[in-house]
């Protein structure tokens, strides 16, 4: 590894985030909603990442870990809410001595206190330039987020401080942003894979003419049940030895709006029992949520679905809200059955392809 030029990268394609909430760097990350902008913006000059792509790598020093470890755990392995409760990561701590190993996986984070001689310290130190030293010395500790530093689709952060303490303080201060970095980058590798062959040009192009609007589908995601006559389509991903993915659209006019949690709760046990052979879901078994769908404020409704009739079940999220250009309700419903596995990667990934959903206006038809 070239020091020198690794710490010209820093000089000039940081994302700097101050522990007091402040970006105060002049790099950006950028992130792009379609695989061509992907595909034109990655540096092929480096190799892609690899590791575990569900492991953050943590390089820390002893007083640091010792003080650090359990807060950090919890944050970085939170569980989400599925058949049964996943993480979207795991952490393992490994020696700074096998860096050469290592560099190159795809989520790495340092913590270290720059004025210790311990081996993470030393090891941060050599890559920073004076600017970087100063800044931190400056406003007592800081948080560096780098893209791509030595590998494609990798995230390398590191969480800087002038003193044990202030590198601590700061950790806790942003663990929900650090975990948000590191899933956002998931995020982002995850819809490189949906949208890697392409898009399915003659359903959307359907979805355009029939329904007022349209979602930016996967090439291999095909019709599963259609009716149009009562507002309704689905479609189906199924992969041998992956997990099925579903996702359904549902529209209802309506002049007021009259979303709620309990209508979106209702109107799904309806539909799912018609269009899904008889799936059903239980209050027990399901999480109910204001929440935000692209520019629509709405409801969010995400848990455990099951099926008595083929004794089987998966996990499901679902979103609604209402569109008041066009006076409509609308459902859009991700689901995954997979018995032989976790979940979680499918769902987010069925979640990145919703929200690819935009209303088509009369004025632009």
């Amino acid at each position: 590894m070239n020091l020198q030029k690794i710490s010209i990268i820093f000089l000039i394609a940081l994302l700097i985030v101050s522990c007091s909430g402040k970006n105060n760097g002049t790099g950006k990350t950028s992130k792009s909603s379609s695989n061509e902008a992907y595909k034109s913006k990655e540096d092929y000059r480096k190799p892609i990442s690899w590791g575990k792509k569900n492991v953050i790598y943590i390089f820390a020093d002893k007083t640091i870990w010792d003080y650090g470890r359990n807060k950090i755990k919890q944050s970085f392995e939170r569980e989400f809410f599925t058949t049964q409760n996943e993480k979207l990561f795991n952490i393992e701590k490994v020696d700074i001595k096998d860096i050469s190993r290592y560099y190159k996986f795809t989520n790495l984070i340092f913590f270290a206190d720059i004025t210790s001689d311990k081996p993470v310290a030393n090891y941060v130190k050599q890559l920073l330039s004076e600017h970087v030293i100063n800044n931190i010395k400056t406003t007592g500790s800081n948080i560096f987020v780098q893209d791509e530093l030595w590998a494609r689709d990798q995230l390398v952060i590191f969480v800087l401080g002038k003193s044990a303490e202030q590198t601590l303080l700061c950790t806790f201060d942003k663990l929900n942003f650090l975990f948000e970095q590191f899933k956002a980058n998931e995020m982002k590798r995850l819809e490189k894979i949906a949208y890697r062959t392409g898009v399915n040009k003659q359903e959307m192009n359907y979805e355009r003419e029939h329904y007022q609007w349209q979602i930016q589908l996967p090439k291999y995601f095909k019709t599963f049940r259609r009716d149009d006559e009562n507002n309704f389509v689905s479609y189906l991903l199924r992969v041998e030895k992956y997990p099925d993915r579903y996702l359904f659209v549902y529209w209802e006019n309506m002049p007021e709006n009259n979303v709620s949690k309990k209508w979106l709760f209702e109107k799904r046990k309806e539909l799912v029992w018609k269009y899904y052979d008889e799936d059903e879901f239980s209050e027990l078994d399901v999480v109910k949520e204001n929440a935000t769908f692209n520019k629509y404020n709405g409801y969010k409704l995400y848990g455990r679905w099951q099926n008595k009739k083929y004794y089987i079940g998966g996990a499901f999220v679902s979103f609604a809200f209402y569109e008041p250009e066009q006076k409509r309700a609308y459902i859009i419903d991700t689901s995954v059955y997979f018995p032989e596995g976790n979940k979680l990667r499918a769902l987010l990934e069925l979640e990145i392809i919703a929200k690819k959903f935009l209303v088509i206006s009369q004025d632009l038809e």
